[in-house]
């Protein structure tokens, strides 16, 4: 049975480095697929799979590295099919929801020989507090989702910026582990120890009726659209947010984002309404 951890957390949050020492730490000797989940992302350069979105690099420690793009569920199938790996770890996009992503691995679940393993979501602790003001339900799906919660920069973070932190998070997801320690203090073992003891039983079923309640919700086309345009502007501001900032978005760039992603969308959809009120 093939092992589906999926790692979430919203742009420099710190997904990558945690992921790194994981495969470092935790996972040699596992046959292991890496899946970079970017929806939307285009310009495949050439590879196997090249026709199904699939994108794959080796990488150094020996695991694969698929970028897929498309129907992800179909791909993820194809990787399975032609790797048959002990273990996936799948890293969202970084402004992407976990229910959705969880949803597409429990569609497979019922298809192939996997488990949802892992729910893990890594959230800056030195922003979270402004990135869920910023972000919210985009931010918060992440937490919300999760069964185990790792926070970064928390050696950085004050004894009052940590509590802040954990209580904010508990009052999202009150079910979910949170691991505060700095990451070169604890090792990868333990880390997994942790996730691997969560249920997710529960967080799955969650995903599912969200699906359920979103597909109903976007029956019209105006409110797809309405959802669409908004993950498209979270997508563009998001970037602003680098790990060496202080979170702080200009009034001026914001507008700037706005104008170019609006642009974008009419010249995709050619709709008529005004750009103020697709971006509302």
């Amino acid at each position: 049975m093939t092992k589906i951890d999926i790692i979430s957390g919203f742009l420099g949050a710190g997904k990558t480095t945690f992921i790194k020492k994981m495969i470092d730490e935790v996972f040699t000797g596992e046959k292991l697929v890496l899946i970079e989940n970017e929806f939307g992302e285009v310009g495949i350069d050439g590879g196997f799979l090249k026709d199904a979105g699939i994108q794959i690099t080796e990488m150094n420690s020996g695991c694969i590295c698929c970028s897929l793009v498309g129907d992800f569920g179909r791909n993820l199938h194809e990787v399975i099919g032609k790797y048959h790996p002990d273990r996936i770890l799948i890293e969202p996009s970084g402004v992407g929801k976990l229910s959705d992503v969880m949803k597409s691995v429990i569609d497979v679940e019922k298809e192939e020989d996997v488990k949802l393993n892992g729910l893990i979501t890594v959230v800056n602790a030195l922003k979270a507090s402004k990135q869920m003001k910023a972000f919210g339900e985009f931010f918060n799906n992440q937490i919300e989702y999760a069964t185990t919660v790792v926070l970064s920069r928390s050696q950085n973070a004050t004894p009052e910026q940590l509590e802040l932190c954990v209580k904010q998070i508990q009052s999202i997801n009150d079910k979910a582990a949170i691991i505060t320690t700095p990451w070169d203090s604890i090792r990868g073992e333990q880390i997994l120890k942790v996730v691997e003891g969560q249920d997710s039983l529960e967080r799955k079923l969650m995903a599912e009726q969200h699906a359920k309640e979103e597909a109903e919700e976007h029956e019209t086309t105006e409110e797809h659209l309405d959802s669409c345009f908004k993950m498209m502007m979270l997508g563009g501001i998001a970037n602003c947010l680098s790990d060496d900032g202080d979170g702080f978005i200009s009034e001026e760039l914001v507008a700037k984002k706005l104008s170019e992603i609006a642009k974008r969308a009419y010249a995709e959809t050619k709709d008529e309404r005004s750009w103020k009120e697709v971006l509302n």
